[in-house]
């Protein structure tokens, strides 16, 4: 993988039973925030968003809490979708973003626990990002204290957008603010956007780059 890849986990019809029942609701709810709303229709089983950070392992906000996971050792290896971002730069920055979010959790800096309740307010709203630095800023104070998956990849590239951009404010990469984008949401937005192109997958432990 390359730096600021993500990776998107889909359902499998082999999930075991602990795993495949959250991930039902998952496609369930983002099923029906697209109708509601008229996003789109979610026809690829999307549940579960990281990013790299290098070749073989990503950061990621899982039940425990914003971690690291090696995609070549996971004992059920993982069915995903990896995006990779046109802009090198900016897909280093975004895992740059990342990495230094878990290593604030390492250290105790800040809590980066997985929040069930964001993600499931997230089915239940849908919003782009208010003008001004400061709204930005703050969905990005917000990942130090909880956040869900896609909110966590999604607010990383919006951190690293601001890294790389100088004095000036640029435009969100992404038009749905982090806060609300599910899964689904964020690799149709990848899926849709010049900013990014579909790369490969991993199966089996083992990245198939095209």
């Amino acid at each position: 993988m390359k730096l600021g890849d993500i990776v998107f986990s889909v359902a499998q019809v082999d999930d075991k039973l602990s795993t495949s029942i959250p991930r039902v609701f998952i496609v369930a709810g983002q099923w029906i925030k697209a109708k509601i709303f008229g996003t789109g229709d979610p026809n690829v089983p999307v549940v579960h968003a990281a990013i790299a950070i290098d070749a073989t392992h990503v950061v990621e906000s899982v039940g425990s809490g914003i971690q690291v996971t090696d995609l070549t050792t996971e004992a059920v290896p993982r069915g995903a979708m990896v995006f990779s971002c046109e802009d090198t730069k900016l897909g280093w920055a975004a895992a740059y973003a990342a990495d230094q979010f878990y290593g604030d959790v390492a250290s105790k800096e800040i809590t980066g626990r997985y929040s069930k309740w964001n993600a499931l307010l997230s089915i239940l709203k849908s919003s782009g990002y208010e003008p001004g630095l400061m709204p930005r800023i703050n969905e990005s104070v917000s990942i130090g204290n909880a956040s869900f998956c896609s909110q966590f990849v999604a607010n990383a590239y919006e951190v690293g957008n601001l890294y790389i951009s100088g004095s000036e404010i640029p435009p969100p990469i992404f038009t749905t603010r982090s806060t609300v984008m599910t899964p689904w949401e964020l690799a149709a937005s990848c899926d849709n956007a010049t900013d990014f192109y579909f790369a490969g997958f991993w199966q089996d432990n083992v990245e198939v780059r095209l």
